[in-house]
């Protein structure tokens, strides 16, 4: 990949990873229960914001900036599998298969309605 597409990614990047921090810090919804739910809500939005950009077939400077880049530093999959094994090793076994079925369907379910706003959108 040329210097300049590598650069395009990070730069969405560091702006998706400062995104989530930004909304897991302030916006703490941890006093919800035991599910760890800005970073489900923050994956969920990261998917359906993806489906958007691939829905409406953007060019391939801004695929990479917004869905390579800012969702891909937005989004975490590290954070989801921590979460879910603390869940679990706490015998929150309930809470972890619901979190670990939203995260996984809900991401999917997401995506799609995001792909099918983003063919729709003119």
């Amino acid at each position: 990949m040329p210097l300049s597409k590598s650069l395009t990614v990070a730069f969405g990047g560091v702006f998706g990873a400062g995104v989530r921090w930004v909304l897991q810090t302030r916006f703490s919804l941890s006093a919800y229960g035991e599910i760890p739910w800005m970073v489900l809500t923050v994956n969920i939005i990261g998917c359906s914001f993806l489906g958007v950009l691939l829905g409406k077939e953007v060019n391939q400077k801004i695929y990479l900036l917004l869905g390579v880049g800012f969702c891909g530093g937005m989004t975490t999959f590290s954070t989801f599998a921590v979460d879910a094994a603390f869940l679990m090793r706490d015998s929150l076994v309930n809470e972890a298969l619901v979190y670990v079925s939203l995260s996984i369907f809900g991401g999917l379910l997401f995506f799609l309605i995001g792909r099918e706003i983003g063919k729709r959108w003119l």
